[in-house]
């Protein structure tokens, strides 16, 4: 009798002991999976980081451009100044 209940203590720790691993993995496979789509996640939005500053350079490019006042505006101004 004595050995029977050693027996189930064992087999009961043994399932209780594969149980915790069983667990720990799963635990474990879902950390790395949630690890694993943060980074494609940042990898992504690094992505959207880079284009839009692209986008902001080229935006910040025309407006000089379009700031840069004509050469035939120019010498016109300054001919009416000379004018006066």
């Amino acid at each position: 009798m004595a050995a029977n209940q050693r027996q189930d203590r064992q087999a009961q720790s043994a399932s209780n002991n594969i149980k915790s691993a069983q667990h720990f993995t799963r635990a474990s496979v879902t950390g790395w999976q949630q690890l694993k789509w943060r980074r494609e996640q940042e990898r992504e939005w690094e992505g959207h980081l880079r284009s839009l500053q692209q986008c902001i350079g080229e935006l910040i490019i025309k407006n000089q451009w379009l700031r840069t006042p004509l050469p035939s505006t120019t010498n016109h101004r300054h001919t009416e100044a000379d004018n006066e």
